[in-house]
């Protein structure tokens, strides 16, 4: 009989899972995260993810956010 396996990692490689970023939303920031979720059928995390990464891009090109 086989061991049972773990859940297989749905983080990209080389993402730190054992230190999450806690953030607070309104509630229509998070409505609109969890929508975006369930039409994406990703998790919230992967999707507050992705939407963090874009708009780090954006910040990165027009130099906002930056000292």
């Amino acid at each position: 009989m086989k061991p049972a396996s773990k859940t297989p990692r749905r983080a990209p490689n080389g993402v730190l899972t054992d230190r999450p970023i806690p953030i607070r939303l309104l509630p229509a920031e998070r409505a609109k995260l969890e929508k975006m979720a369930e039409r994406e059928q990703r998790s919230l995390a992967s999707v507050s993810r992705l939407v963090l990464l874009r708009g780090l891009a954006v910040c990165e090109r027009t130099k906002t956010l930056t000292s």
